[in-house]
């Protein structure tokens, strides 16, 4: 049996600055905490809500473990969700991450839709009444497989971001991750999924409310026994919250300044002599490159985003936060 995959690092950030494009200030993340908030091999029998999880919808004590994996079944209805150990603030000025990951296996289309429905998520609220979910991973199912998809959150015109179909019967390890950048003029809520070795998916569809707190992961049996989540199993659910403690201080700009352009196009345009490197929100180094004075690094094959670009500059680690348009 496949375990959790646990303690992902989204950024080295043990001296990590950042100077904001509207003020000069650096930011140096003093310390970085992982905490995991939810962990269950569901190795019980019985009703998930006689261990641990609460029923806030639906018919209470359908959702089962065999002592081996969680069981939701094509035409139940119960939703239940399990509350964080600690609940997880959203703080203001900050990046915020939350990560779950599962073992996921669909035997056969019995049930299953093929429009696309949600049964596992994040909710900002824990207990009988939970109604806010975030970070959504959808399934929807053909004649020979099922695809798994992401939604960041309601609100619009949504739509998932799915992978790759699977055939029925084989597992799918999945890591979902949420990021909320509320340091940012116009705060940003994405969330991504990665599927076995598929490519990362990413979703920022949903133009509903930012949460302000995560306080559960929630499981979902929808629809009806014919088109709806049909038949699942999950296996190995691990939960991870990420908090940084942030200390804030007055700097020289003319020793602190990497990028002289924080809103990019096609290029960067640097500032000082450094060994870079560009970030994305999900942690992952997707440019390296040694710069010079007034010199210029081709991001035009990146996709629109925000970025940290990291260096050293006069003995200082640096970063500054860019916006791919």
């Amino acid at each position: 049996m496949l375990h959790k995959l646990l303690n992902i690092k989204f950024f080295d950030m043990n001296k990590f600055y950042s100077l904001l494009a509207t003020a000069m200030f650096a930011v140096s993340v003093n310390a970085q905490t992982t905490t995991e908030v939810v962990n269950d091999t569901f190795s019980y029998t019985g009703a998930l809500n006689a261990n641990g999880w609460a029923t806030h919808s639906g018919t209470a004590g359908q959702i089962l473990s065999d002592g081996n994996v969680a069981k939701l079944i094509a035409g139940n209805s119960e939703d239940i969700n399990r509350a964080f150990s600690t609940s997880y603030p959203v703080a203001a000025g900050k990046v915020s991450v939350a990560n779950y990951s599962a073992t996921i296996n669909i035997a056969s289309a019995t049930g299953l839709t093929t429009a696309g429905d949600y049964f596992l998520m994040l909710s900002s609220t824990a207990g009988t009444t939970v109604t806010s979910l975030y970070a959504r991973l959808f399934v929807k199912g053909s004649a020979t497989g099922y695809t798994l998809g992401i939604l960041n959150n309601s609100g619009g015109t949504v739509s998932p971001t799915y992978g790759t179909e699977i055939p029925y019967g084989t597992p799918a390890n999945i890591s979902v991750t949420y990021t909320i950048d509320n340091s940012i003029a116009t705060p940003t809520n994405v969330a991504t999924l990665q599927i076995n070795s598929q490519a990362l998916l990413t979703n920022s569809t949903g133009t509903g409310a930012i949460p302000t707190t995560l306080a559960s992961v929630a499981i979902r049996e929808a629809g009806s026994a014919t088109t709806g989540t049909g038949s699942i199993t999950i296996d190995n659910l691990v939960v991870t919250t990420t908090s940084t403690t942030l200390a804030v201080s007055n700097i020289d700009s003319s020793k602190a300044n990497l990028v002289k352009n924080t809103i990019v196009e096609n290029s960067i345009l640097f500032a000082a002599k450094a060994n870079v490197q560009v970030i994305n929100m999900n942690g992952q180094v997707v440019r390296t490159a040694s710069v010079n004075e007034n010199s210029s690094v081709d991001v035009s094959t990146l996709t629109k985003g925000t970025y940290f670009v990291t260096g050293n500059v006069n003995g200082k680690t640096v970063s500054q936060k860019i916006i791919k348009k």
